[in-house]
């Protein structure tokens, strides 16, 4: 039996077989996402599970925020809660010590606004700290927190954490989104 050989010399062969490269790999995506669970309904948790709890992580020596670069995973637990609590309170200046500088504030897709100090932060509060991020935050549980190598994130996207180069180690926020599409 022989094997036909495909061959894609045309430009149009060519442009079907990305097209349909484009389309398998669109279709994957959807169903990795559409797989996941939440197991809290309540909780504004992440949009892909991590798997194992965090806190079974770190019980059994792993550090489940290596792949953000995230060095000490109880540094970590300590600013999230840390922020979390600050922002609950509405204590600006204390969640402004909790970020990496600069910012980004992302708005509309394509725009968005680098927040360069403290000053600016806490000025900007109010507009940065939306009730949409508040929430998010205030609804996570650290145990279902989503990691990848672009950092830790709250909710569906709209506080992103993550660690900087400096030993020791410094953790804060690194991004705030307003377009995760949520209500």
């Amino acid at each position: 039996m022989r094997v036909p050989i495909v061959r894609f010399d045309s430009p149009r062969s060519r442009s079907r077989l990305f097209a349909a490269v484009l389309i398998s790999m669109a279709l994957l995506l959807n169903v990795g996402c559409a797989a996941s669970t939440n197991d809290d309904a309540g909780n504004a948790g992440p949009a892909v599970s991590t798997g194992a709890l965090v806190s079974t992580k770190i019980a059994d020596g792993q550090n489940p925020f290596a792949a953000a670069g995230i060095d000490d995973p109880q540094a970590f637990l300590n600013a999230f809660n840390a922020v979390k609590a600050a922002i609950a309170k509405g204590d600006k200046a204390e969640v402004a010590n909790y970020i990496l500088y600069p910012l980004r504030v992302n708005e509309a897709i394509g725009k968005h606004a680098m927040i360069q100090t403290r000053h600016e932060f806490v000025d900007q509060y109010d507009a940065i700290m939306t009730k949409a991020v508040k929430d998010a935050i205030a609804n996570q549980n650290a145990d279902h927190l989503f990691v990848n190598y672009q950092g830790v994130m709250v909710g569906n996207g709209e506080i992103w954490f993550g660690g900087s180069a400096d030993t020791p180690q410094v953790i804060g926020m690194i991004a705030v989104n307003h377009n995760t599409g949520q209500p």
